[in-house]
């Protein structure tokens, strides 16, 4: 069943349309979530970005001192288990990202000369009832290249009919 779109939402994106989901979640401008983060386009939800290396705290450099120190006492150690070691010392529990190439898009996509990156993720549960991290993904490509693309997109879904 399609989802009911809001004609009247979303002025301030120069016109996009927002769905009622999204409203819901009081989300206006997807890219625009709570305190000015990106927000999730499926739920409304803070995206967690990646970590920003332009504002390294000093609390930050601590933590880095410290795993360079321990690198250098291991010596030849493996990466996993060194890996494995700091999950344990600093309390981590890895939570798994969803693949890019496993979904419609990167299929779609795969064969395309488009720019992607993960500018952050939301934490969703899994068919299984997992947690998985949803990368929030941006491309890029020449405006006539994705003019171009789309254009083939749109002759395939005619092929499908």
């Amino acid at each position: 069943m399609a989802e009911k779109v809001n004609k009247n939402a979303g002025t301030s994106t120069g016109g996009n349309v927002v769905s009622d989901k999204e409203n819901a979640h009081g989300v206006k401008n997807p890219n625009e979530g709570t305190d000015g983060k990106l927000a999730s386009n499926m739920t409304g939800e803070a995206i967690t970005g990646v970590y920003n290396y332009g504002e390294v705290s000093d609390s930050d450099k601590v933590v880095v001192r410290e795993i360079i120190d321990l690198m250098r006492n291991r010596g030849e150690v493996p990466c996993s288990m060194f890996a494995e070691e700091l999950k344990t010392r600093f309390n981590l529990v890895e939570i798994p990202m969803k693949k890019i190439e496993d979904s419609v898009w990167g299929q779609l996509t795969k064969d395309e000369r488009i720019g992607t990156t993960i500018q952050g993720f939301r934490q969703s549960i899994n068919k299984q009832g997992e947690k998985i991290r949803i990368p929030h993904v941006g491309f890029s490509a020449d405006l006539d290249y994705l003019d171009e693309f789309v254009n083939r997109l749109i002759k395939k879904v005619k092929e499908i009919k």
